[in-house]
């Protein structure tokens, strides 16, 4: 079961406790992935989230590292910065017939070095620790909200559209595009090494996949007023900058 396919109610339970423990940390780190996109778009984002994913120092890490500790959260070994995780224990309750699936979520966090580096090869995008705005993101099902530093929507829209070509990195590219600079995500690709190679490879991947109304980015997008056909105009327009 795809985690979109889960009840409301467990989407917005996990979410929740996602959200809790980035509380503890947020003024040490800049969210990236799904929260900032979340942050940067509002409910424009009408997808959910799992993963806590951040950037910060080096000497900021471990002060990340023993709050994570002191929640109770587990660690694992990564080459490129720390990972820490925690089974979701559920506060609503959950139907018998997906309790296997639910036993399996975790609630992750991944933080690393503003640098960030594509898993299969060289390439990699750098985050500007000095560039960044302060949103709030509030909980579903209780009161308050969580004051986090993200990135500016273009620095979000250059780093999805070189990441692989997954539902929920096309889906994010498509909503932040929607309220970028297009000419500042082009310099923004253009600055970050050749992660533009990374971007002219993806392309055509997200244009596929949203075109296949059989794939669940399609369905977003439809779902969620994206006009497809000026979606791809502009990837296409970004693609053809790159080559130049």
């Amino acid at each position: 079961m795809n985690y979109e396919e889960f009840p409301e109610i467990i989407k917005k339970d996990i979410e929740d406790q996602s959200l809790s423990i980035l509380q503890h940390i947020a003024e040490e780190i800049i969210v990236i992935g799904g929260w900032a996109v979340r942050a940067l778009t509002g409910d424009k984002h009408a997808r959910y989230t799992l993963d806590i994913d951040g950037v910060t120092e080096q000497k900021t890490m471990k002060k990340v590292e023993s709050i994570l500790k002191l929640l109770g959260m587990n660690g694992r070994k990564s080459n490129w910065g720390i990972q820490f995780y925690q089974h979701y224990t559920p506060q609503v309750k959950i139907p018998e017939e997906i309790r296997k699936e639910i036993d399996n979520v975790e609630l992750r966090i991944e933080i690393s070095e503003p640098r960030i580096k594509e898993s299969q090869t060289h390439h990699y995008f750098e985050f500007d620790l000095t560039e960044f705005i302060m949103r709030d993101i509030q909980y579903h099902m209780k009161k308050g909200k969580v004051t986090i530093k993200v990135p500016p929507a273009e620095y979000m829209a250059a780093v999805k559209l070189g990441l692989p070509a997954d539902y929920k990195n096309n889906f994010d590219s498509q909503v932040l595009l929607e309220i970028c600079n297009v000419e500042k995500v082009v310099e923004i690709i253009k600055l970050n090494d050749d992660w533009s190679e990374m971007v002219r490879r993806r392309i055509p991947k997200l244009i596929g996949r949203l075109n296949d109304k059989d794939r669940l980015e399609h369905i977003l997008a439809i779902n969620n007023g994206i006009n497809i056909k000026e979606h791809i105009k502009t990837m296409k327009y970004i693609e053809n900058k790159l080559k130049t």
